[in-house]
């Protein structure tokens, strides 16, 4: 460790506390502060000493890390002039699932009040963090990273510093978050479907689960199209993906699921083959990003 540091943890729910344990491990001294004191006692019989309020644990500190449930209730906790004045000199890095629009604001604030910003997405559960597979996204104040890697390593054993831009996280987090969720719910459609039929749900997930993992190979091969903007590979094509949606819609229909999330789907296929972007799945991106228009 090139640089002892003190550092406070503000936010100590599921996440925060397992980011507090990883930094403790970086031997650097760390102050935790949470709104419900009793989440403090297992970091504290860690090592962690407790603050008694987010002013103290600012004041303590060379780094505040702050992880709380929503960037409008960061903003709150610092909303005091007293702790605002003490942000000066001092690195803070905000972890949390904030929109770009969002970090924009904080980043402002907190530099305006004399902090080196950083803004940082997870993207892992808390059990993986201060592990190889816990991938960290961090964006912002250059020398503030360079202050901070020691840190931000024991979070995650895969940093992507992404420059000095701090919403650049933000948007990758974001439209991660996007797929995921979509496909959360796109999981769960298909499983309601299994059940009234009467098929099995964890033959599905393991079906599912074996079956995806081709799909990295399949969106390597979507940025190279979309980076190209062409859409001519015959994988995975527009017109069977379009067939098999209508009848997965209908079936669902049969079986007494829900299907508007299938129907949005098919839409949106049918628009873009209808423009005539491509032969390939890949194409909607065309159809997509021209909805802003």
């Amino acid at each position: 460790m090139s640089e002892s540091l003190t550092v406070s943890m503000i936010g100590l729910g599921a996440m925060g506390s397992a980011l507090a344990s990883a930094i403790l491990e970086t031997g650097h001294e760390l102050a935790v502060w949470n709104r419900s004191s009793e989440k403090c006692r297992p970091l504290a019989a860690e090592g962690a000493s407790v603050a008694s309020s987010v002013g103290d644990a600012v004041s303590r500190s060379d780094v505040v890390v702050v992880c709380v449930r929503g960037y409008d209730v960061a903003a709150t906790l610092f909303d005091d002039p007293a702790i605002a004045a003490s942000l000066a000199g001092k690195a803070l890095i905000q972890l949390g699932n904030g929109v770009p629009t969002e970090v924009a604001d904080a980043a402002d604030w907190f530099t305006a009040h004399g902090a080196a910003y950083l803004d940082g997405s997870i993207m892992a559960f808390p059990d993986a963090v201060g592990t190889a597979d816990c991938q960290l996204l961090i964006s912002g104040d250059p020398s503030a990273f360079a202050q901070c890697e020691s840190i931000l390593g024991a979070i995650g054993g895969d940093i992507r510093y992404l420059g000095a831009d701090p919403t650049a996280s933000a948007v990758i987090n974001t439209s991660a978050l996007a797929f995921v969720y979509v496909t959360a719910h796109a999981f769960v459609s298909a499983a309601a479907m299994c059940d009234t039929s009467g098929a099995p749900i964890d033959l599905l997930a393991d079906v599912i689960g074996k079956f995806t993992t081709q799909m990295p190979a399949v969106f390597g091969e979507y940025v190279a199209m979309i980076t190209a903007r062409s859409y001519e590979s015959r994988n995975l094509r527009l017109a069977s993906g379009a067939e098999a949606l209508q009848a997965i819609t209908e079936f669902g229909r049969t079986s007494g699921v829900n299907t508007d999330l299938f129907e949005s789907v098919l839409r949106t296929l049918n628009a873009s083959a209808a423009a005539g972007h491509g032969p390939n799945l890949a194409a909607v991106f065309e159809t997509v990003k021209r909805q802003q228009d």
